[in-house]
């Protein structure tokens, strides 16, 4: 489909929505139902396709449940993305979304009758979604300098929460549930895995002969946005290292689109030091996370996934702002370079030539010395009794 002409067509909606406004809101007004407490049915709109996104908007669904465990809970996600919360028991529904089931879906909010819906990634199109789908009580993100789109939309909403860039997503995440009083800024993000793809991942080991015993490092080496990648030479240098120095196990994760990449870093490494994991399914991806002893990306939703597992975590920052979403805690070491962010959350990305330079200024060494740290600062636990 021609992008201008799915943008027209978004627009008209937009128009159509407006025509009608006045409608729906007599409707939503005769269908005020509860403002909180524990019966609340609630729809969470997080951004929908990005997997490091739905990651850091676990915690709001954490939140929820500790509050109001009768609550119940649905969340919108892309069939792009939804394997990555298939198996999160805070959420009852997970409410599959694609362009051309927008009808669909509406009508069925509609027969949910739900209380409350959080957009946390403030797009128009789930402010169209909250108000067709007559949700009485709607919450919002909105940001500075904000396109058409949702300017045109953000009075569907009666209630808003400003995002101030360089803020914490996760944090200003929770902060939008003050409307249902809940103040809990504490929650952490989580992940869950389901038998089958505990099973599935047992027979990628057995497969390979892997033992969970090796010391087991992971590398995500594609972003799915050029402008976050580290050359393929740099990763292979950091696998040498791992193989050569510490007898580490790499395995390579990714899709079947990262093949080619995941080929050019691994080629002309010492065979059996190296592993390649390509599985379309999201939900099989923590399970195998969960199993390393180390995780090594550039700033992509895996690094997300292990942050929530709690895995020690080299996040290979470059371009990307370090305060909105790159993972904070203990056994952490985000590599930064010296050149001002210009990948954002919410706001335009700048010049692509600083981008490039942000990640050119990355060298091997530092991230050779974030491995090390980490297996220094904990080669007595568990997670590292494979080092020396």
């Amino acid at each position: 489909m021609d992008p201008t002409v799915d943008r027209l067509k978004f627009y008209l909606l937009i128009l159509a929505s407006l025509i009608v406004s006045p409608l729906f809101f007599i409707l939503i007004r005769f269908k005020k139902r509860a403002v909180s407490g524990s019966g609340l049915k609630i729809l969470i709109i997080p951004q929908l396709t990005r997997i490091g996104d739905l990651v850091c908007s676990t915690p709001v669904f954490a939140a929820i449940k500790k509050t109001y465990p009768q609550s119940r809970l649905a969340v919108l996600v892309s069939s792009k993305a939804a394997g990555i919360l298939k198996n999160n028991p805070r959420i009852d529904d997970l409410l599959i979304y694609e362009n051309q089931s927008l009808n669909r879906l509406i009508k069925k909010l509609r027969r949910e009758k739900f209380d409350w819906s959080f957009s946390l990634s403030g797009t128009a199109l789930s402010s169209l979604i909250a108000f067709l789908g007559i949700v009485p009580n709607r919450v919002k993100t909105v940001r500075q300098n904000r396109p058409a789109s949702e300017i045109l939309t953000d009075w569907l909403n009666n209630f808003k929460l400003l995002y101030r860039h360089h803020a914490y997503l996760p944090e200003h995440h929770l902060k939008l549930l003050r409307f249902i009083g809940i103040d809990d800024l504490k929650q952490e993000k989580e992940i869950f895995t389901g038998e089958q793809s505990e099973e599935k991942a047992r027979d990628f080991f057995r497969q390979n002969g892997i033992s969970e015993n090796d010391f087991l490092v992971g590398m995500s080496v594609s972003a799915g946005n050029k402008a976050k990648e580290w050359p393929a030479e740099n990763f292979k240098k950091v696998a040498r290292h791992l193989i050569e120095k510490r007898g580490a196990k790499i395995i390579f994760i990714g899709s079947a689109a990262d093949e080619s990449r995941i080929n050019e870093v691994s080629a002309g490494l010492k065979e059996g030091g190296f592993f390649k994991s390509f599985d379309s399914d999201l939900a099989n991806l923590p399970s195998l996370i969960k199993r390393l002893k180390l995780f090594i990306s550039v700033d992509t939703g895996p690094v997300h996934v292990a942050h929530a597992l709690k895995i020690p975590l080299v996040d290979i920052v470059g371009p990307v702002d370090p305060n909105e979403l790159v993972p904070r805690g203990e056994n952490i070491i985000a590599v930064k370079s010296g050149v001002p962010p210009s990948i954002f959350s919410f706001k335009e990305a700048g010049d692509p030539r600083q981008q490039r330079l942000a990640l050119d200024s990355i060298k091997t060494e530092q991230v050779e010395e974030a491995v090390e740290s980490l297996i220094r600062s904990a080669k007595e636990s568990a997670n590292f009794k494979k080092t020396e």
